[in-house]
């Protein structure tokens, strides 16, 4: 299997902007993501203009790592039933590179809410990400989100982000197979700097050879709730020795 991202989740406006460009800038693997909700993250409140912030410093100073947003609640639910993107996100939706016209953030992860899933029309969703093709975006494969989820596949591009523990950061004994047949998949319960290298042994046990996944951390990299750059440091060099030792055995 061939894992794209390492992803860390959940960095807050408390990180440093200038540790958290330092963690994405160890492997061409890290993918850093920040969660998305009105609550914490509307127009004016902290976290908006930290991630402000942080995008004008990558810009400014032309640093290359990936960048996620994880979108959640009435924002989530906002796209997926109008198709528009809420206003007070849509500085960094539509933010790109200063050369050329890549986005910065390349992945939108949705999050999609248990009463939005319940008799969603996918078509808002599908249009969508169909009008902008530009970004990567994943959403969340579980008992609440299969029938959308089903429901796009084969309509429009998306990666399917599968986690097993259902947001209660715990790893399974055994990990599912892509849920299908291509395309990437993502990966997520429970991993963390000391689990990491078991639970991808785990999942290359499921995954063909010739599959592109990622994993993403996000609980378990925490200390007293608060998003620990040298844990965060610390399972991404797990992870890639991981990968650099099972390369030399093929």
């Amino acid at each position: 299997m061939n894992i794209k991202y390492i992803t860390c989740s959940d960095p807050r406006e408390f990180n440093d902007i200038h540790d958290i460009v330092a963690l994405g800038k160890l492997s061409p693997r890290v993918e850093i993501a920040v969660q998305a909700h009105p609550s914490k993250m509307s127009t004016l409140m902290p976290r908006n203009e930290w991630f402000h912030e942080l995008l004008c410093y990558i810009v400014r100073d032309n640093h290359n790592i990936n960048l996620a947003v994880h979108v959640n609640r009435e924002w989530c639910d906002e796209i997926c039933r109008t198709g528009n993107v809420p206003q007070d996100l849509q500085e960094f939706f539509f933010v790109h590179k200063r050369a050329g016209y890549q986005p910065l953030v390349k992945r939108w992860q949705l999050n999609i809410p248990r009463d939005t899933a319940q008799g969603l029309d996918c078509a808002n969703l599908a249009n969508f990400l169909r009008k902008h093709e530009d970004k990567n975006f994943i959403v969340q494969y579980n008992e609440t989100t299969r029938f959308v989820v089903d429901q796009l596949y084969g309509r429009v591009p998306f990666s399917p982000l599968f986690d097993a523990s259902g947001g209660r950061g715990l790893s399974p004994d055994a990990w599912r197979a892509p849920v299908f047949d291509s395309g990437a998949q993502g990966y997520s319960g429970g991993m963390s700097p000391e689990n990491v290298a078991d639970n991808l042994t785990k999942i290359s046990a499921v995954v063909p050879a010739n599959r592109d996944i990622w994993i993403d951390a996000e609980g378990k990299l925490k200390t007293d709730d608060r998003f620990d750059v040298a844990r965060a440091r610390q399972y991404i060099l797990n992870a890639e020795n991981w990968i650099t030792q099972n390369s030399k055995q093929r």
